[in-house]
């Protein structure tokens, strides 16, 4: 429901509207470089992640690529190399400015990976399956029976939680604002990616397999031909996980 006619025609008149859009606004690198509240916004992705180890950061983990890679030819072990970037949006953007807030995401570029021949990486076909919007609509009936409920809860930043399982080890530069100053003097510095990054082709099927083998564990039994969705018979629980 907008406004009224009477309203339209009145330009001195906002519209109303009774349910915020939750309009996510990117916000490009000149406005993050004149906004502090953006950049603090990113420092506590770049904080958040590093708290994790989803990069190693121990002293002497930083090698030169090109160190890396002549390391992945002679052993024939193969290394991938790819890169992290930025991205800031800004939260409820079309609310007054004191309920709006920036978010920051700092994501692998998975679509420009290179290999030890700086050649485009090949992944597995491996793929994730997360759970379908009819699996959605089955758990909304399900709680919705007799003596049932439904409840919701949010997995923070799911993909970190899982290891890399690549038969290649990855590793990661760094944009130039994150580097340490010892890194100023090195020939394309990288770090090992230790955890399944948002933005890695592989990062979705690495979760799902680790999030499969905890739900198991615990009594969750899959169900049958209906991906990402589990059965627990002794508590009479229907759950969905989408990513």
């Amino acid at each position: 429901i907008g406004a009224s006619d009477e309203q339209h025609r009145d330009e001195n008149v906002k519209p109303l509207f009774p349910f915020p859009a939750c309009v996510a606004r990117p916000v490009g690198k000149t406005e993050i470089s004149r906004g502090p509240k953006a950049q603090a916004a990113l420092q506590k992705e770049w904080g958040r992640l590093i708290a994790r180890g989803v990069w190693n950061t121990r002293p002497g983990a930083v090698k030169e690529w090109r160190d890396v890679a002549t390391a992945a030819r002679n052993d024939g072990s193969g290394a991938h190399m790819g890169m992290l970037f930025e991205i800031c949006v800004e939260k409820g953007s079309e609310l007054a400015p004191e309920f709006r807030k920036y978010k920051g995401r700092v994501v692998f570029q998975g679509n420009a990976v290179e290999n030890q021949d700086w050649e485009a990486a090949m992944f597995q076909d491996l793929g994730s399956s997360p759970a379908t919007m009819e699996a959605g609509k089955a758990c909304d009936i399900f709680g919705s029976m007799l003596g049932h409920n439904v409840q919701q809860a949010d997995a923070e930043q799911a993909y970190i939680q899982a290891l890399m399982r690549s038969p290649h080890e990855t590793w990661i530069t760094l944009p130039r604002s994150q580097w340490p100053a010892h890194w100023e003097v090195m020939d394309k510095p990288v770090v090992r990616l230790l955890k399944a990054l948002y933005g890695h082709p592989d990062s979705g099927t690495y979760w799902e397999d680790h999030c499969d083998s905890h739900c198991q564990a615990i009594g969750f039994e899959p169900v049958e031909n209906w991906p990402s969705c589990y059965y627990m018979k002794r508590l009479d629980l229907f759950l969905t996980i989408y990513v």
